[in-house]
């Protein structure tokens, strides 16, 4: 009997042994089986690395192609401006020998405007080199706040705000059709205000470019930056303005009523830039866009004038007693 169990209990130790040694193996195969995962893990670490050095490479080349681009983008802001200054210099004189004005000045002097304008927009979206005076100067007018010129400066721009611009134009485009007896002149310039105005809100949101920061602003304004909609309110209705009221005018007559209207708006910028509602660039892109429409508009006023002349000149010629009337007529704008 005993040694029956001693043989059952070898019989167990054998088998566990067996057991033993079948569990050992197994742990084995499965350290085994186990070794190669831990061998990829190893791998994504230098996939990891070669991804990281891709990105670096790939970040670089964006940041060569848009330094490049805002290189160009300066090149063609400089050249656009000095299309529009050579255009309209050629321009003043033909009109002071007396030439005529010829359709391709006039079309160097849009051309000029729009690719600075389009330049100057896109040097600001990548915050580019042209705008590292902006902090600078919307600095200094913070620092030279006064409470004298402050009232002042928020009476202006809220007289130049979008509601106060349109009051202005309508007023105004009244008092010239009046004085034109005709529709058209009111109606060129009100038109041109609002074609303004929608360009600047359509160019805001393409630039998408942020307020100063709300401490340096003395008048909460949240929406988009650039181009300031008040400069380019004043550019466009007191240009178009001085255009209208000049039309047949002296040069010198012409040049002071010009003169007259961009000193208006170089005031209304200085008063955003004072109050810290606007970057510079902001401003100067007020000025061209503003600048721009107002070219356009000038130009469109120009063509009906020149027509209601033809017109009257006509009727002079069928019966010569209107010749008086006809006269008056060319220099006041009035039509036929």
């Amino acid at each position: 009997m005993y040694a029956a169990r001693c043989e059952n209990a070898e019989r167990r130790c054998s088998s566990g042994g067996a057991l033993s040694a079948s569990t050992a193996a197994g742990a084995d195969t499965a350290k085994v089986k186990q070794s190669p995962p831990l061998l990829l893990l190893s791998k994504p670490s230098a996939y990891g690395h070669h991804h990281s050095l891709i990105g670096r490479a790939h970040d670089a080349a964006a940041d060569i192609h848009q330094s490049t681009g805002a290189t160009l983008a300066v090149a063609l802001l400089g050249a656009g401006a000095a299309v529009f200054l050579a255009a309209t210099t050629w321009r003043a004189v033909a009109a002071t020998n007396r030439r005529s004005a010829t359709s391709p000045l006039i079309g160097l002097q849009i051309l000029g405007l729009t690719v600075a304008l389009i330049a100057l927009a896109y040097e600001v979206r990548v915050g580019a080199l042209v705008t590292t005076a902006d902090p600078v100067v919307l600095g200094w007018f913070a620092d030279h706040r006064s409470e004298w010129v402050t009232g002042p400066a928020i009476a202006i721009t809220d007289a130049g705000g979008p509601v106060g611009t349109v009051l202005m134009a309508v007023v105004l485009g009244a008092l010239l059709s009046r004085r034109a007896r005709s529709l058209v002149p009111g109606l060129i310039l009100i038109g041109t205000v609002g074609v303004a105005a929608a360009a600047s809100t359509v160019t805001k949101a393409v630039v998408g470019r942020s307020r100063p920061p709300i401490v340096s602003q003395v008048l909460l304004e949240t929406d988009h930056s650039f181009p300031s909609g008040h400069v380019t309110g004043a550019m466009v209705l007191f240009t178009m303005v001085a255009v209208i009221l000049g039309y047949g005018s002296p040069a010198a007559r012409r040049g002071l009523l010009l003169v007259a209207a961009f000193t208006v708006t170089v005031v209304v910028a200085v008063t955003r830039l004072y109050l810290g509602e606007h970057w510079l660039t902001d401003v100067i892109g007020g000025i061209l866009l503003g600048g721009l429409a107002a070219l356009i508009g000038s130009e469109l006023y120009g063509i009906w004038m020149r027509r209601a002349s033809d017109r009257l000149h006509s009727v002079v010629e069928v019966d010569p007693r209107h010749a008086v009337g006809a006269t008056e007529a060319a220099t006041t704008g009035r039509a036929a």
